[in-house]
């Protein structure tokens, strides 16, 4: 039942509801941690379609993650009831639907194929071959970055739609440096094959809007208003596409917490988003401040560390729960010191980064003194060891669960290779667990063998399925033959398989029985009018034995996820009803992932910061926060030590009961001590609780801080040894200042660390 007008008022506090009841014109959220953002997004599409009566078609919200949309979507549903099919979705979903209908645009098939990162691995891996590239040049991972980076400039569309192909690989002959060449190599395989990945979705995107006026009108008029969420994170191509579709109407709400902007490495800009009043004159700002979330010491001590990033429009947040007590706080063990742990540190690091399993009888020991100590204050637990470390977060969790063993606990890091010694005192104890990965659901090999049926019998030019599943299961085409059949595709100048159709009788290949029949197949169901996924999906397990297969083999994990692959196809026919067809499918299988597929609420869950993004459990573990850890060794300049900051906050506001901060000592395989995050500095001792202050006292108040101050060209300064000076650059990527000394009559370049006194402007230097 669609919701009554005077519930808004009474579901929303009176930030939210101004925010959700302003429609028109733009509007900027600062919606802080915890202080319900995505109820406000979803309350006032709810209050766009039932207040106003708009159509769902022409509202327009956009999100980062699949699983964003997902919730956005069942939260307007339970909000609206049968009247809304709310178009809720991600960038690229966005970029594919505006594909779908207007690539003619761009003069390229409509039945392109959309791939993900490890297809283009695949792409990439014949390229790498043909132009004899090793690991010692560059890898699969460096040829992808550079590709993506390339893609930031979208004048290589054109070249890549263009009707002759050669223009492609004229480029790639004339590349000025090998990465070039394999761009370009890239784009033209992908042109071959009408391959699309996530950056051409917005990059072909731009390009028509760009190009065509009456395209770009009519996208416009579509959507009278559009939502953004996580506005602080966008890039530079979202945020031309977001402008572009908001031109004509000029209702744009957008939601960012500049505190939590975390992927700058991604080419990500806060400045859209502190900088949008400027871009449009007239925008309304709402401050989002009343946290629901965390209890009040969580949030004080996460206030104290953000503030040492300067934002003159922060405000503090204001905790509401009022039902956490001392009753929900886990005891905390005090850490007793142990020399002995030093020397396993060494060894446990060497593993991690070398990326080597420890034997499993490697000693494991707690050294805690139980004393059952209690606090609501924010845990800074300084462990003698990684396995110490590992040891107190075990010890903490079973505390936990024997207060509710129902309650969700997170264990969060900055790098991944920190999750092994957690695993390990975790199995020791029988606890159980998930490390929520960066690998999704489409990614298993079960998946991608069966997709890639789906995607040859929908494209039969699709090189990188053909390479897939032409021997799956065996037909008695391995490696030699299918080089052959390269060797014939380039002579022929066709895909493989239809080069192996022109060529089944060739002597050289000489062609099995089994691959007959799979050729046959694919015609077969490439020719007949396409059914649903469903239909389709079973075909292909049946026609060429995928299932039998596994079943033989007993591999009944993979069998449960063709289960869940059957699932996928039904639900999405489900929700696009006559609408649903393979292509759709396919695309909407690349674009989603399986991050939240596990939601087992007992298990403990793994996951570094980055992961973390958006979830929220009851209690919070951040290990291994140490420096050169968190923040990264990477981290020279200030803005980049600002991102650290930021990420650790955004660690910090997952928690709603308890956090726990937790560091290690030591000796590094490198052999230089292991030192506590120069972020520990910046907590004030009365808002946190020690545990281990052997390691921990000597960073706390200490005389010497890493705090960067930050000047301005033209502010007049002073350095104990050179005396007066004047600050003529400002690097922010390398963190230095080019600073004029009177003294000596010359410049030196000094870093953001440099003791430095700013001076009155209208002292004589």
């Amino acid at each position: 039942m669609p919701l009554k007008l005077a519930r808004f008022k009474e579901d929303l506090n009176e930030e939210q509801y101004k925010a959700v009841c302003t429609t028109e014109g733009y509007l900027r959220v600062l919606a802080g941690a915890g202080t319900g953002k995505t109820k406000t997004l979803a309350y006032r599409y709810a209050y766009l379609l039932t207040a106003l009566g708009m159509s769902p078609k022409a509202v327009l919200c956009v999100t980062f993650s699949n699983k964003a949309s997902r919730e956005m979507r069942c939260r307007i549903n339970k909000l609206c009831g049968d009247i809304a099919l709310p178009y809720v979705t991600t960038f690229h979903a966005f970029c594919c639907d505006l594909l779908r209908e207007d690539i003619h645009a761009l003069s390229f098939v409509k039945n392109f194929t959309v791939i993900d990162v490890s297809d283009v691995k695949e792409v990439l891996k014949p390229i790498f071959k043909s132009l004899g590239i090793t690991g010692k040049d560059f890898t699969l991972k460096d040829a992808w970055e550079y590709i993506d980076w390339k893609k930031g400039d979208i004048s290589y569309v054109p070249v890549m739609c263009a009707y002759d192909s050669n223009n492609i690989l004229e480029a790639a002959a004339n590349a000025s440096n090998l990465k070039e060449q394999v761009f370009w190599q890239y784009i033209y395989q992908c042109r071959t094959a009408c391959f699309l990945d996530f950056d051409d979705l917005i990059a072909f995107a731009l390009t028509i809007l760009r190009t065509r006026k009456d395209i770009k009108e009519k996208w416009q008029s579509r959507f009278e208003y559009i939502e953004v969420d996580e506005f602080q994170d966008i890039d530079a191509l979202q945020y031309e596409l977001i402008s572009i579709l908001s031109g004509k109407h000029k209702n744009l709400f957008i939601v960012g917490d500049p505190d939590q902007t975390i992927y700058s490495f991604r080419g990500a800009n806060v400045k859209y988003f502190t900088d949008f009043a400027e871009k449009f004159p007239g925008t309304v700002t709402i401050n989002l401040f009343k946290n629901y979330r965390s209890q009040a010491y969580i949030l004080d001590c996460a206030y104290t560390l953000i503030s040492n990033n300067d934002d003159p429009g922060r405000k503090k947040l204001q905790a509401m729960r009022k039902d956490i007590d001392m009753d929900a706080m886990a005891a905390i063990a005090e850490i007793k010191n142990n020399e002995e742990d030093d020397l396993k540190t060494a060894d446990l690091l060497k593993a991690a980064f070398n990326k080597q399993l420890l034997p499993n009888d490697y000693p494991v020991e707690f050294k805690i003194v139980e004393d059952n100590k209690k606090t609501m204050l924010p845990v800074i637990a300084g462990c003698p060891s990684v396995q110490s470390q590992a040891e107190f977060v075990v010890r903490e969790i079973l505390n936990i669960k024997d207060i509710n063993r129902h309650s969700s606990v997170a264990v969060l890091y900055r790098s991944k290779h920190l999750s092994q010694s957690i695993e390990q005192a975790l199995i020791k104890y029988n606890i159980p667990y998930r490390v929520y990965a960066d690998v999704r659901f489409m990614e298993r090999k079960e998946i991608k063998d069966v997709v890639s049926y789906l995607r040859l019998i929908f494209n039969p030019d699709d090189d990188a399925a053909f390479v897939r599943i032409i021997n799956v299961p065996r037909r008695g085409f391995g490696i030699t033959r299918l080089s052959r059949l390269k060797n014939l595709a380039s002579q022929d100048n066709h895909s493989l398989f239809r080069t192996l159709v022109h060529r089944l009788d060739d002597r050289d290949l000489n062609v099995t029985a089994a691959v007959k029949e799979f050729v046959e197949n694919i015609i077969l169901l490439n020719e007949k009018s396409p059914a649903g996924p469903s239909a389709e999906l079973e075909k292909v397990l049946n026609l060429f034995k995928y299932e039998v297969m596994l079943k033989k083999e007993g591999d009944n994990d993979r069998l449960e996820s063709l289960a869940t692959l059957r699932f996928l196809a039904r639900d999405f026919e489900n929700k696009m009803g006559e609408r649903s067809n393979i292509a759709d499918f396919l695309t909407h299988l690349a674009l989603s992932s399986s991050k939240d597929d596990d939601n087992n609420e007992n298990q403990v869950e793994l996951m570094t910061v980055h992961n973390s993004k958006g979830l929220e459990f009851d209690y919070v573990f951040v290990v291994g926060v140490n420096e050169g850890i968190f923040p990264s060794s990477k981290s020279s300049s200030l803005q980049e030590l600002q991102e650290e900051r930021r990420l650790l906050y955004v660690a910090m506001t997952r928690a709603q009961k308890q956090l726990f901060i937790c560091m290690f000592g030591g000796t590094a395989y490198s052999g230089e001590e292991l030192k506590v995050s120069r972020f520990i500095e910046e907590f004030r001792e009365d808002e946190i609780f020690v545990t281990g202050k052997k390691l921990i006292k000597p960073y706390l108040n200490s005389a010497v801080k890493h705090v960067l101050k930050h000047f301005s060209i033209g502010d007049k300064v002073t350095n104990p040894v050179l005396g007066y000076g004047k600050i003529e650059e400002v690097n922010e990527k390398s963190g230095e200042y080019l600073v004029y000394f009177k003294s000596i009559n010359k410049s030196r370049t000094l870093s953001f660390s440099a003791p430095l006194e700013l001076i009155d402007a209208n002292d004589d230097d």
